[in-house]
């Protein structure tokens, strides 16, 4: 768990970077596995969800990612806000 948020923090310093690429590789290896424990990755999400909005809304990598967060909402309530 904490890897997986490490990793989400990762990949929201390289979005505010301006590493588009790293970020999204930082995010999605943070979604990997099974996570039985969710609430620091919900609020390390959302900040990267965010960025992703922010920064890269027109980009279709980015928007791919988005909508594998919402897959992980609709599957965990309470993982993004909707």
């Amino acid at each position: 768990m904490r890897n997986a948020e490490a990793r989400v923090t990762l990949g929201v310093t390289a979005a505010r970077e301006g590493d588009l690429e790293q970020a999204l590789i930082m995010g999605e290896r943070a979604l990997e596995g099974d996570r039985q424990s969710v609430p620091s990755l919900i609020m390390t999400s959302r900040e990267i969800a965010a960025e992703m909005r922010r920064r890269y809304a027109a980009e279709p990598v980015s928007q791919n990612y988005l909508n594998r967060l919402h897959s992980l909402a609709r599957e965990k309530p309470g993982f993004l806000p909707r």
